[in-house]
């Protein structure tokens, strides 16, 4: 069966063809515009036959896919994010750490409802505005490649600057103060860099925070963001410090729309 996913956020659509257990075609567009983006998805993808379309998000509930004549299922956010960071990740149990303009946190576990466990609204969101307002950034593109140069020495204020000691188990990379030593000679790339830094910072200890009460290590983000390379780096030093494993998995910026598909899979 063919099946479109589509997970409608307040900044971006992410959609998902998908059929017998493979991902065929995906997208995302800041185009608001749900039903042209979907159109266009169809016709670049010369997609003949849809037997279902599945849709969650923030929106769904408000859109109307009358037009396209096939059967339309509607998945609600939270279970989509739970639903899908285990089948991305491969995990029986997890925290969801789904990254869009803000950030919600799911506690999911295979044969159990997931839950939502709070969240921050920082997100993509922060992180997008931020380097525009702050680097002149056209692009999401361009916050990547700017990231790739960044020097986190002129921005913020670690461990390392303080002493060149280990403070019990916090390692000297550790982050003190985010943009807490920012020098006039800090450029484009660096203040990215920060921003980057401070936003992953602020999700990886939220879901460290979160893994508290469960006991829980293995943590998946999923989100567009997550496409970013630094940030494996990034939370590599949350992993240190806490004990967790951070895990991106491939296909992590479609993670919702998947999700609201392998959600229904005993309807189909």
């Amino acid at each position: 069966m063919s099946i479109i996913g589509i997970d409608i956020g307040s900044s971006t659509i992410k959609i998902v063809e998908y059929e017998n257990s493979k991902i065929l075609n995906k997208a995302i567009s800041e185009n608001k515009d749900y039903e042209l983006v979907l159109d266009n998805f169809i016709i670049q993808n010369n997609i003949k036959e849809i037997d279902k379309i599945v849709v969650t998000g923030i929106n769904a509930k408000k859109i109307n896919l009358n037009k396209y004549d096939v059967p339309v299922e509607f998945v609600e956010e939270f279970i989509a994010i739970g639903t899908g960071g285990l089948y991305l990740s491969e995990k029986e149990r997890a925290i969801i750490a789904s990254i869009g303009t803000g950030t919600a946190l799911i506690r999911a576990e295979k044969g159990r409802e997931s839950k939502h466990l709070g969240g921050t609204g920082v997100g993509a969101g922060t992180l997008t505005n931020l380097c525009n307002k702050f680097a002149s950034t056209k692009s999401f593109e361009e916050i990547i490649e700017l990231s790739k140069k960044g020097d986190l020495s002129k921005i913020d204020l670690r461990i390392a600057d303080l002493t060149d000691e280990d403070i019990k188990t916090l390692p000297p990379e550790l982050t003190l103060a985010n943009f807490g030593k920012l020098q006039e000679n800090a450029n484009k790339a660096d203040v990215v860099m920060g921003i980057v830094n401070m936003v992953f910072e602020v999700i990886g200890m939220m879901t460290a925070f979160a893994s508290i009460n469960d006991n829980i290590k293995d943590v998946v983000l999923i989100g567009n963001i997550t496409c970013i390379p630094v940030v494996k780096d990034v939370m590599n030093k949350i992993e240190k410090t806490h004990g967790l494993s951070f895990i991106i998995p491939e296909n992590a910026q479609y993670g919702v729309a998947i999700g609201a598909i392998k959600s229904i899979e005993k309807n189909l």
